[in-house]
C-alpha cells in the first residue's frame, strides 16, 4: 500500500525490496519504519540503505504508544531529508503519525484530522485512534 499524502510525506505498508525501490525511483529520500523487530515485518536497515534511503526505526508498539514517541517522530521527519516515506504493517501508525504531525504544523482542528483520516481509508484500531483523539483534547 502507498498512500501520497503530500508533496513531501507518503504512508503506506510496502516491505518488498522491489516495491521500495520503485518509491525510491519516484524521488522519496528518506523511509520511516515504524515496526518494532517483534512484529516480523521490520525493514532491513542494509537493504534500505543500499536502496539508496536514509532510514529510522521509531517502533510504535502499545507500550511506546505515547507523546514522547510522536515528538521523537516529528523530530526525524523534520531532520531527514524530504520526500519521506512513512510505513508499517498496515499503514496505520503511517497515517496518523503523519496526520498529527500534519495537524500540528497547520493547527488543524479534530474534525479536520478525522476528514484526513477517512480519506485513506485505513483499519480502525481503538487505541491508537484513542490516542489520535487525547492529543487534540490537550
Amino acid at each position: 500500500m502507498f498512500n501520497k499524502i503530500t508533496e513531501n510525506l507518503a504512508i503506506g505498508s510496502i516491505t518488498e525490496t522491489e516495491q521500495l525501490q520503485k518509491v525510491k525511483q519516484q524521488g522519496y529520500n528518506t523511509v520511516i519504519d515504524l515496526c518494532s523487530s517483534g512484529e516480523g515485518n521490520q525493514l532491513d536497515s542494509q537493504t534500505i540503505t543500499d536502496i539508496g534511503f536514509h532510514h529510522a526505526n521509531i517502533p510504535v508498539t502499545p507500550q511506546t504508544l505515547n507523546q514522547d514517541t510522536l515528538n521523537l517522530f516529528m523530530e526525524k521527519l523534520d531532520n531527514l531529508p524530504q520526500p519521506s516515506y512513512i510505513r508499517c504493517a498496515s499503514g496505520l501508525r503511517a497515517g496518523v503519525f503523519t496526520l498529527l504531525t500534519l495537524a500540528n504544523k497547520e493547527n488543524w482542528t479534530e474534525e479536520k484530522y478525522l476528514e484526513e483520516f477517512e480519506k485513506l481509508d485505513l483499519p480502525k484500531k481503538q487505541i491508537i485512534m484513542d490516542f489520535a483523539h487525547n492529543y487534540f483534547q490537550k
